[in-house]
């Protein structure tokens, strides 16, 4: 047997006779749920020294933590855990339509303090045990039906208001996980930031998650009072806008980059202005940015988000490509004489060539020249009479 305490009877008083009918009590709670574990709820007392100790052992193995040494959190379990297995065993005794079972039992449930209330915690199970059951403190103000008053614990509302956790401003549309009773609970803040649990068991711990992918962060506890007020931080999120530049600050369109963060990898195309945009992105976190090429990773760049930053410049070096060469050409001199053989100055000479049209006029010489003519170019020049 696993013996988790042992108590002292002086002013103890056992609600059914004396204390050494507890032991038979006992056998007989056990007897009336032959298929069941059930009675496992309540540790075998044991008496020693003629009754003037007893020793409280449970069916379950590991060590023992009283109540009053749990954690707030482990105390709101163990609580829950007791409330559900004291309405589980009372429905069971309701079956057997024997009023002297239904009061035994009632008698049994009491104990003196929520300090006889141990947790047996192992290979991951936790196990609630009641020790001195049946026992009553006989001193005067001794608190009675302590376990009436978990069984009938009130169940009201939580009003929860979430923020950000860098400047506490309302944060509209959050998901939220709740973790109460062993179970998960999804829900939305409202517009105003707001989450309303109802019916959340007084005095019951409920934890508070971020979702992040398929994990849980920022876990945050609270216990459930009357008139609570409860504020849920979390890590803001903002969309972040990228823009696709030269390094002239030209826009680029239909640049097609990767981005690389929280574990998942996310493809977008720069539009008319070279705005790429990721939506509700955490604050903190580094986001990589880059373009597939031939030999990996290209024009790769390393942000961290920042709801207050409003664009992140990426900038892609573009090489001017220079004109092709002129094709080589040379200089044209054209005389314009008349039938005698003597020059004409100032006259009008048309010139064709490669699809151009030029009008030159002679000097005082008869000369005029056509320049920069693509060499292997046909020309046709005619003078004006």
């Amino acid at each position: 047997m696993n013996i988790i305490a042992t108590k002292d009877l002086n002013n103890i008083r056992y609600m059914l006779g004396a204390a050494e009918t507890a032991k038979g009590v006992y056998n007989q709670i056990k007897a009336t749920f032959p298929n069941s574990d059930e009675y496992k709820i309540f540790a075998e007392p044991i008496i020693l020294e003629n009754g003037a100790k007893i020793a409280w052992a449970s069916n379950y193995d590991g060590k023992g933590v009283c109540y009053d040494h749990l954690s707030e959190e482990d105390q709101s379990i163990a609580r829950d855990i007791l409330s559900a297995s004291i309405k589980k065993l009372l429905d069971k005794v309701k079956e057997f339509n024997d009023q002297s079972i239904t009061d035994m039992m009632y008698k049994c449930i009491e104990i003196p303090g929520m300090n006889d209330v141990y947790m047996i915690r192992k290979n991951g199970e936790t196990k609630v045990v009641i020790a001195e059951w049946g026992f009553v403190l006989d001193t005067p103000g001794a608190e009675k039906g302590l376990l009436y008053k978990i069984l009938n614990t009130r169940k009201i509302p939580m009003k929860f208001t979430v923020v950000y956790n860098d400047d506490l401003s309302i944060a509209p549309f959050e998901d939220i996980i709740f973790e109460y009773e062993g179970k998960p609970l999804s829900s939305k803040s409202d517009e105003n930031g707001i989450i309303v649990l109802e019916k959340i068991k007084e005095d019951s711990y409920i934890k508070a998650f971020e979702p992040d992918g398929d994990q849980k962060i920022n876990m945050q506890g609270f216990t459930c009072y009357e008139e609570g007020a409860y504020t849920i931080k979390v890590t803001p999120k903002g969309d972040m806008l990228f823009e696709v530049t030269d390094q002239n600050k030209n826009p680029l369109s239909g640049k097609e980059f990767i981005f690389d963060y929280n574990n998942q990898k996310i493809k977008a195309i720069s539009d008319a202005d070279g705005h790429m945009t990721l939506k509700k992105v955490k604050n903190g976190v580094t986001v990589q940015a880059y373009q597939e090429g031939e030999s990996g990773r290209e024009n790769q760049n390393t942000f961290v988000s920042d709801r207050k930053i409003e664009k992140y410049p990426i900038v892609i070096e573009i090489k001017e490509e220079l004109p092709p060469p002129p094709p080589p050409a040379r200089k044209m001199r054209f005389k314009v004489i008349d039938e005698k053989n003597n020059v004409v100055k100032s006259a009008e000479v048309i010139v064709k060539y490669n699809g151009i049209t030029k009008t030159l006029f002679t000097d005082a010489d008869g000369y005029c020249e056509l320049e920069d003519v693509p060499i292997g170019a046909v020309v046709e020049a005619k003078a004006k009479k």
